[in-house]
């Protein structure tokens, strides 16, 4: 197998117990390319069918750079139609400002620049994508100066469907002090709606006029704001109390948010509970109300109480309002923990539920060494429709993948490419067919990279590295992904100074359909193949069904296919449909029995001895005889109907012609005839 851009070729291997299906990327491309150029070179047998192609895996591509101007990354996001973007820092004119690059049609599309009209040096950039290639981008600017220090405010700006430049500014909040760890994250929805969450530095250090709870603390406001078509809503301060002190930020403790397709939101956050652990909460948010406030993390262990904080909180939700909320619990001596490890917790659907509480914290991963000393990274969680959950990160450097499947399976693994570099992290995509996109910071002989790797339901596996730019140290990892498997990756690799912007996408095959055939037997003239239509993010489906192992093509934009009844034998027969994207990958139906009855009903006549008296009787052994449609002339002048069986006395012997009309259930006709000899 070539490889790409000297990246080591992509591996198939590695059987182990079903965990799901994972999507990945490759590795160092060009911008602009359509997708279908940048397509690795594999193809993972998904059924029986021969041809059937696995979800496509392209190459990276340099979006920026390698430049001195580009001073941070920001992040990706991916719409459920596919469509998306990823957002940056670089410097014009020495001045830092917010460029994003469309990802649409299978292409990222040549950087533009969002904040158009501000001339302050922008920070805290994020990125939210909706249907139809719409871009929702928010970041910090100065707005003022307080004794020296400059006062920023949080502003957003739209790409709407079709357009090609940035609408105006829009302020999210006035002010949010200095910016100091804004640490914002923003979720949208593919409608349109998003919530941004972000933290406010209110007080600090020595200027606290509160007795803070730990060394360094700070007095700050974990802030909602929510987003509808074109104004802001500000929610206002959503933690608990804000008089009590809170860690200093960090990108390990900033507040998280996830979003659902109707806008309502979970949002997680760090903050210290009455002890001065730091614990964490979640509030849902419903449009523009904000719910109560509800504990996520254990304070207890074994019954013995947890003195240690908990940071790096993840969230997910299902597009019916079910969240999975991850983190990180820390573990100093005399923790009742062997060491730190990763807990999990989840909540029911939200407005089934009212709001509901979380089931309880667990721990997620026993399979943990090195005790107190273990290294645990920063979780990352999904879950899908289905309520099927994965979680993703670092243990010791190893990454480690953990699935639970409602009503089914659960697994762990731990993923043979390690975790390398400054910033661990990656990304954990759950797709509704039970699959999962997985990327981490890494290194292998070409030098630090972000391994990837996607691993089907039938065992197979594929693995390779993403590197762009002029290579370097990775940072700022981000996946965006689609419910229909399609994900969008981005970083930035080189140190600053010398960095660039790099990007990959995966796409899925399309999804999972299924067979409309008729339920029982059917006549050859009126043989339809139906079925109710794959979903694309690629595009440009053509359908084949397979016929008994023969393919049979369907013309373009067909839903159905009439088979030719030339050569339709009796019988049952195998029906499966192949959609087929623009990009050659595809999807098998179930197999499904199409029953063939092409045949009349036979007639079968019997003489009993000596009595001038015939037994006549209609059968048909697939769909049936139709009772209603039999006619049978005596030969004699006598007549019946409407039966399966007739019995009749001759009055005189003789030589009689019986002639049967008969018809089955499915509209096969014949009209048979006997010649009789009564003695």
């Amino acid at each position: 197998m070539s490889t790409l851009a000297g990246i080591p070729p992509t591996t198939a291997a590695a059987r182990r117990p079903r965990m799901g299906l994972t999507r990945a990327c490759a590795c160092r491309g060009s911008l602009s390319l359509p997708a279908t150029a940048l397509l690795v070179a594999l193809v993972v047998t998904l059924s029986a069918f021969p041809g059937l192609a696995a979800a496509a895996i392209h190459s990276a591509g340099t979006i920026d750079g390698p430049s001195q101007d580009i001073v941070g990354f920001g992040g990706v996001a991916m719409a459920e139609d596919g469509t998306g973007g990823l957002v940056y820092l670089k410097r014009e004119g020495g001045v830092a400002h917010v460029l994003v690059s469309r990802f649409a049609d299978g292409t990222w599309q040549p950087p533009i620049r969002v904040d158009r009209t501000q001339a302050y040096a922008a920070s805290w950039p994020v990125i939210g994508a909706a249907d139809g290639g719409e871009l929702l981008v928010g970041w910090a600017t100065p707005v003022a100066s307080v004794n020296g220090h400059p006062v920023e405010e949080l502003l957003s700006a739209t790409l709407g469907q079709g357009s090609s430049t940035f609408g105006p500014a829009r302020i999210v909040d006035p002010n949010i002090g200095f910016g100091t760890g804004a640490d914002p994250d923003l979720a949208m929805s593919s409608t349109g709606q998003a919530d941004i969450v972000y933290r406010v530095v209110t007080e600090a250090g020595s200027s606290s006029t509160i007795p803070l709870l730990r060394p360094g603390d700070v007095l700050g406001e974990i802030r909602v704001a929510h987003f509808e078509g074109q104004t802001w809503s500000r929610l206002g301060a959503i933690n608990r109390d804000r008089t009590i002190s809170m860690r200093p930020p960090t990108q390990a403790n900033a507040p998280r948010i996830a979003i659902g397709p109707t806008g309502n939101a979970l949002v997680v956050w760090q903050e210290a509970d009455s002890s001065g652990v730091a614990r964490i909460w979640a509030r849902r948010i419903f449009g523009r109300s904000v719910d109560y406030v509800m504990p996520v993390s254990a304070a207890t262990y074994n019954g013995s109480v947890i003195s240690d904080d908990a940071d790096a909180p993840s969230v997910a939700l299902t597009p019916f309002g079910a969240g999975f909320v991850a983190y990180r619990q820390g573990a100093g001596p005399g923790s009742p923990l062997p060491g730190p490890r990763i807990f999990t917790n989840s909540i029911g659907e939200g407005e089934a539920n009212e709001g509901g509480e979380f089931v309880g914290a667990s721990l997620a991963d026993m399979d943990v060494a090195g005790g107190a000393a273990a290294s645990i990274g920063p979780p990352s969680v999904d879950i899908d429709e289905k309520g099927d959950t994965a979680l993703f990160y670092d243990a010791n450097g190893s990454p480690r993948l953990i699935t639970d499947e409602v009503g089914g399976a659960s697994g762990s693994a731990s993923l043979a490419e390690p975790f390398a570099g400054a910033e661990p992290g990656g990304g954990a995509i759950v797709e509704p067919s039970g699959g999962n996109v997985l990327a981490w910071t890494s290194a292998d002989a070409g030098g630090p990279g972000v391994a990837v790797r996607q691993e089907f339901t039938n065992g197979s596996v594929q693995t390779a590295m993403l590197r762009g730019g002029d290579g370097g140290p990775v940072s700022g990892l981000a996946v965006g992904r689609s419910e229909h498997g399609a994900a969008l990756l981005g970083f930035l690799q080189g140190p600053l100074g010398n960095a660039a912007i790099v990007a990959s996408s995966t796409t899925a095959p399309p999804t999972r359909f299924f067979l409309k055939l008729s339920s029982g037997w059917v006549n050859p003239s009126s043989a339809v193949v139906g079925w109710t239509g794959a979903t694309s993010l690629v595009g440009g489906l053509r359908y084949v069904v397979i016929l008994d192992g023969r393919e049979l093509p369907v013309p373009s934009g067909a839903g159905q296919l009439r088979l030719d009844p030339q050569g339709l034998r009796s019988g049952p027969h195998r029906i499966q449909v192949v959609a087929f994207d623009a990009e050659g990958q595809s999807a098998l139906t179930p197999a499904g029995t199409l029953l063939i009855d092409g045949q009349p009903p036979s007639v079968r006549t019997r003489e009993r001895p000596g009595s001038r008296t015939v037994l006549l009787s209609v059968h048909d052994s697939l769909s049936g005889v139709r009772p209603a449609a039999t006619r049978i002339s005596w030969g004699d002048g006598h007549s019946g109907s409407r039966g399966v069986s007739f019995r009749h006395r001759y009055a005189h012997g003789g030589i009689y012609t019986i002639t049967v009309q008969v018809e089955d259930r499915v509209g096969n006709r014949a009209t048979v005839r006997r010649l009789i000899d009564v003695p």
